[in-house]
């Protein structure tokens, strides 16, 4: 009866009940992948080259509508969209903490003209109108006053010049709300097809004489960064147009002529790079993976890897060639056995094999690409989670060239974890002990060796570590507090109705540093990227 408990609770403790579907969002977002292909693409589509992994069915049949937007309204400068995504039996409202927090760290920034809830988005609609007049009118008469600091922040560096006059757009994603149990696939190209509507709906209400710059950043908690992930590689599919040695000719895309979209940052929240088979939080059989896998229908065969779904997305150049081409890749990890859905191992994909170096966040000079990895210069922000000791520690894998071949025991999950790491990645170990309501505090022993954290630890006595001694530290961490494995959703501080809500608060201040470091790297994109 073991396993059928831990399947039980497998499935119950991602975020809910399962829960019908009612959307605003227009038909062709929520249309079924064979509707999606009714409209024809106004763009020039070139198939990838057959190097990059073989096409599945989901990935052909998911093609959105591309037809040329009308010209309406007015506006100047780059669009930021920012998507959110949420995960196995989500919904969009789950994560409007984060919506609000994105929005408010936005406006407080100072380096934006505008910042808004996407016209599409379920979250804040009833107020995102007269919320965003408000910061609005606040912006306008702070303008006069910001204007000098702004000047002299973007002459230092602080604040990039080209973010002012710039819009951000924040969206959470609804397309695979109740319809999270057919896999990655099919959920990866419902959001490409979403992020395109939304894109599309946003430009519409702006005169388009000429070339309009749009970055995306995604949000993807738990399932919603594997379906993150997958979203990325169809768009790339979608308007990838290369040189004739097969590699990409400019760093960006053009979506109706006259878009040119750029991939920006792109973040994971607690979510399974590496999947959930030998990554569960108590060790389980083989053959109870499988049958937990085939209780969570197709997605949870992705995720227990009974298919090579998600191989695929860690290893073939079909997915890492578009995931390199966002400025900044960042992994969020609960440690010390706060997650019981997603472990920080398969989170920050680190693997007991791996000898992939992760550097700490003062010694990452002496690792990173200069000219990919390069750590801007930004303003002094307040870090309300690393205030309350939620963060741990910081790392930051260095990018390699995607032609280099990954070294390996033979081992698929160490390869898995090196061919991700090779992209350079900033990683963000979280310990959500003292954050989670249900926990009880532990005599003080007073050996200090037995009390250290094992990653402060670490970096305490190397400048750079492995993957497999991070994967053993967050594995072994010992606290005066012991608490509940309840921190997948207080990561993210999930809402859903009130207990749900209160019980996941203690996450707030991982969210607001996610956006106030998300607003910073955004604002950073500059035309050259």
């Amino acid at each position: 009866m073991a396993p059928l408990r831990l399947a039980f609770l497998t499935a119950t403790m991602m975020t809910g009940p399962k829960n019908a579907v009612e959307t605003r969002l227009s038909k062709n977002v929520l249309a079924d992948n064979d509707n999606m292909m009714q409209s024809a693409a106004a763009v020039t589509i070139k198939p990838m080259d057959s190097s990059s992994g073989k096409e599945t069915d989901a990935f052909k049949e998911a093609t959105p509508s591309l037809a040329a937007p009308s010209n309406k309204g007015g506006g100047s400068g780059p669009i930021h969209f920012c998507f959110i995504v949420h995960g196995h039996q989500g919904k969009p409202t789950d994560l409007s903490y984060l919506h609000r927090a994105i929005k408010d760290k936005a406006n407080q920034h100072g380096g934006f003209a505008t910042t808004k809830s996407s016209e599409m988005c379920i979250v804040g609609r009833n107020s995102s109108s007269r919320n965003d007049d408000m910061a609005a009118s606040r912006n306008d008469d702070n303008r006069a006053n910001q204007e000098k600091d702004i000047n002299q922040a973007s002459a230092e560096g602080i604040i990039n010049g080209e973010s002012k006059g710039s819009t951000v757009v924040v969206h959470n994603a609804a397309c695979n709300e109740g319809i999270t149990h057919d896999g990655v696939e099919k959920g990866g190209a419902r959001l490409a097809n979403e992020m395109l509507e939304v894109i599309r709906g946003e430009i519409e209400q702006r005169t388009q004489n000429h070339e309009q710059d749009v970055t995306i950043s995604i949000v993807g908690n738990s399932l919603g960064g594997l379906y993150a992930r997958f979203a990325v590689a169809k768009i790339d599919e979608l308007l990838f147009v290369s040189d004739e040695d097969g590699t990409k000719d400019v760093p960006h895309y053009i979506l109706d002529d006259n878009i040119r979209l750029h991939f920006n940052v792109i973040c994971s929240t607690v979510s399974p790079h590496l999947g959930c088979a030998d990554r569960t939080y108590i060790p389980i059989p083989r053959f109870a993976e499988i049958g937990i896998a085939k209780g969570l229908g197709e997605t949870g065969r992705d995720l227990f890897r009974v298919n090579d779904l998600i191989k695929t997305m860690a290893t073939s150049p079909r997915f890492t060639r578009p995931l390199a081409l966002f400025r900044k890749r960042i992994a969020y990890a609960n440690a010390y056995g706060t997650d019981f859905v997603v472990p920080g191992s398969t989170a920050a994909f680190l693997d007991g094999n791996s000898d992939s170096l992760h550097y700490f966040d003062a010694d990452f000079g002496s690792g990173r690409d200069e000219e990919t990895q390069s750590m801007p210069q930004t303003a002094d922000r307040v870090c309300p989670a690393s205030e309350k000791g939620l963060f741990v520690a910081t790392c930051y894998t260095p990018r390699m060239s995607l032609g280099n071949s990954v070294e390996s025991s033979g081992n698929e999950l160490e390869v898995m974890s090196k061919t991700l790491d090779s992209l350079g990645w900033t990683k963000v170990f979280v310990d959500m002990r003292e954050a989670i309501p249900i926990s009880t505090k532990l005599p003080r022993i007073s050996n200090p060796s037995l009390n250290a954290c094992p990653i402060r630890k670490l970096s305490s006595n190397r400048k750079a570590v492995t993957s497999k001694d991070l994967c053993s530290a967050i594995s072994s961490g010992r606290s005066s507090r012991i608490s509940l494995p309840f921190g997948h959703n207080a990561i993210c501080a999930f809402e859903r109705g009130s207990f749900r809500t209160a019980f996941n608060k203690g996450g707030r201040p991982v969210a607001d540093s996610l956006a106030i470091n998300l607003v910073e790297d955004i604002s950073m994109w500059t035309q050259n990227d």
